[in-house]
């Protein structure tokens, strides 16, 4: 019990954020000195398949990366993530958690967390951000940090964790318009919009870099490495024979932007993205035509006041979002 009230009064300012992707994991660790951010170190690590961890499985942290504590994000197809509404009479956080709860309806096999976005007041519903994990994927998670150092803090998905890098800084905050960020890695695609500095909507698909790669190899009988050059390199296989191979997720994200644009009575502006399909000009192009405006890749090392940083990191800086955001979320 003194250790939580500790930390409840101490304010930390050495922290690993670790982010459990699909392919790798990748780990930063930042240290906040007179308000200013700085990164210690970087890394990139194997993946870990949290169905399958062989028991007593342990990560084994780089010495320059054993921050006191820890925040942690994770790629997960059986996660949710949706917005609710939920009635201004509720006040506290245990009577809000409780109702988030029974409205996501997933039973204890889930561990639940929300956010409020827009507080409720009058006749006006408080509009909440909710995420839901299963519980065994905490679990295997928290069994794989060290017995003792760094202790850790907080547990949140990927896309989620990569707004924490993102929602706070001049690009959201001053912006005129609908700004669009979205996380793409491998597994999964996290879209959302703010206008006015403020969280308009977030959707979760699961259609990630894997994904597209696999529609390029079935629709041009293609290898994988063939694949992989048509999604990052050279995408004139697809192109020039208008072969649309994402169809389901362009209708989606479609969608998701006409509701946002018609609900607000605005248009898209800006579009940052982060995540490996970032780094796509297929995918990218893609994205442009649906929302009509260009995508950014997000660097979240500068967007954060970081400028120096590791050689091994330039060029992929934005495949970082999610462990940034895990630890800028305890800071």
């Amino acid at each position: 019990m003194a250790g939580k009230q500790q930390r409840k009064t101490q304010k930390i300012t050495d922290v690993l954020g670790m982010d459990f992707g699909t392919t790798s994991t990748k780990l930063v660790r930042l240290r906040k000195t007179a308000g200013k951010l700085s990164l210690v170190d970087a890394d990139v690590m194997p993946s870990f398949d949290l169905e399958s961890l062989p028991k007593d499985t342990r990560i084994s942290v780089p010495k320059k990366l054993n921050a006191p504590y820890a925040a942690a994000s994770f790629t997960s197809k059986e996660s949710h993530v949706r917005f609710m509404f939920i009635s201004n009479k509720l006040t506290d956080q245990k009577s809000i958690r409780q109702r988030v709860g029974k409205s996501i309806g997933l039973g204890r096999e889930f561990r639940v967390g929300f956010s409020m976005v827009e507080k409720g007041k009058d006749d006006v519903d408080h509009k909440v951000l909710t995420a839901a994990i299963p519980e065994s994927h905490v679990q295997s998670l928290r069994g794989l940090m060290p017995h003792h150092h760094p202790s850790l803090l907080s547990l949140e998905i990927s896309g989620l964790s990569a707004l924490n890098s993102f929602s706070h800084t001049p690009a959201v905050q001053e912006a005129e318009g609908i700004v669009c960020y979205l996380e793409a890695g491998a597994a999964s695609l996290f879209i959302s919009f703010f206008l006015n500095g403020t969280l308009k909507l977030v959707r979760k698909f699961d259609h990630g870099s894997l994904y597209i790669q696999q529609r390029i190899q079935d629709v041009l009988n293609i290898n994988e490495d063939d694949a992989l050059t048509v999604l990052f390199e050279d995408a004139s296989p697809i192109m020039d024979q208008g072969i649309e191979t994402i169809n389901a997720m362009v209708q989606e994200l479609s969608i998701s932007c006409k509701f946002v644009e018609r609900n607000e009575s605005s248009h898209i502006s800006t579009i940052y993205a982060s995540g490996g399909l970032s780094y796509s000009p297929y995918w990218a192009y893609i994205i442009e035509e649906v929302m009509g405006a260009q995508v950014q890749v997000w660097n979240p090392f500068e967007e954060n006041g970081i400028k120096n940083y590791p050689k091994g990191v330039r060029g992929v800086e934005s495949m970082f979002s999610p462990a940034i955001g895990a630890a800028l979320s305890v800071m």
